[in-house]
């Protein structure tokens, strides 16, 4: 069962930590995105970017049609980072996604981009993305879906119990969450997208880049030493290509395309 008590500020914090170093490692990020984004075609007016980090789909979604762009984060690093993908009708705002500081019915569209796992409560989440949206709005959304960094956790299997690896909702939870926050027409694509590494020290360096460390609670607060790390290598379920070690780490993503329908 998935925890619903994260701590949104400390995923914030670990968020705007990463900034200046996000781009620069978030390959697995940055494929995401760019396939929801190719899922988008003949958008107008105003639309969201929820979770928009460092910036790098609110031009894109100036190119394809929005009007008006407001990206949207927690992070006050992120934003500072997003500020150089803006124009004169994009604006960013600090806020919490569950607490949109924005009125009812105010949108043509949201995107989210590997946002909504971070979430405490997807249905509450969504429904706020709804209240924002005018009926018949659009939504297009990714997110990582169970078994995302299955070879971590693996892994860590090999050493303790403790939780090392974020817990994510299926897929069947999203869409019923989805249905009950007013959303239909839901188009579902699911993939799975690995990231591979010539070294386990690589292979974590790359996590904190991109802020995407464990923030649940009973986690264990670093990796615990040297001796841990050399545990943690030596099960760490490795593969061969062109003669090298590798350090694979899996994400299963789901990219869903929904419409706001109309309030009852």
């Amino acid at each position: 069962m998935v925890n619903l008590m994260r701590d949104k500020q400390q995923v914030a914090r670990q968020f705007s930590r990463a900034a200046t170093s996000y781009d620069r490692a978030a390959g697995i990020q940055q494929r995401a995105v760019s396939r929801l984004l190719e899922g988008l075609t003949d958008i107008q007016g105003h639309w969201l970017d929820i979770g928009c980090g460092t910036g790098v789909a609110l031009p894109h979604l100036r190119l394809k049609g929005a009007d008006t762009v407001t990206g949207v984060d927690l992070a006050e690093g992120m934003l500072e980072s997003a500020q150089q993908h803006t124009d004169g009708n994009t604006t960013l705002l600090l806020a919490d996604a569950d607490e949109l500081p924005l009125a009812n019915a105010c949108a043509d569209g949201v995107l989210s981009s590997l946002m909504l796992q971070w979430s405490e409560d997807p249905a509450k989440t969504l429904g706020e993305w709804r209240r924002v949206l005018k009926s018949g709005a659009r939504l297009a959304i990714t997110t990582l879906l169970p078994g995302t960094q299955r070879e971590m956790q693996l892994a860590w299997q090999g050493i303790d119990n403790r939780t090392h690896v974020n817990e994510f909702v299926d897929l069947l939870t999203l869409k019923n969450a989805l249905s009950a926050s007013g959303f239909s027409d839901m188009r579902v694509e699911t993939g799975c997208l690995r990231e591979e590494y010539d070294s386990l020290t690589s292979l974590l360096r790359g996590l904190k880049q991109i802020g995407a460390t464990n923030v649940n609670p009973g986690r264990r607060e670093g990796l615990g030493g040297r001796s841990a790390l050399n545990s943690l290598e030596m099960h760490y379920p490795t593969e061969i290509k062109d003669g090298q070690t590798i350090y694979p780490l899996s994400y299963e993503v789901v990219w869903i395309f929904a419409t706001a329908a109309p309030v009852e």
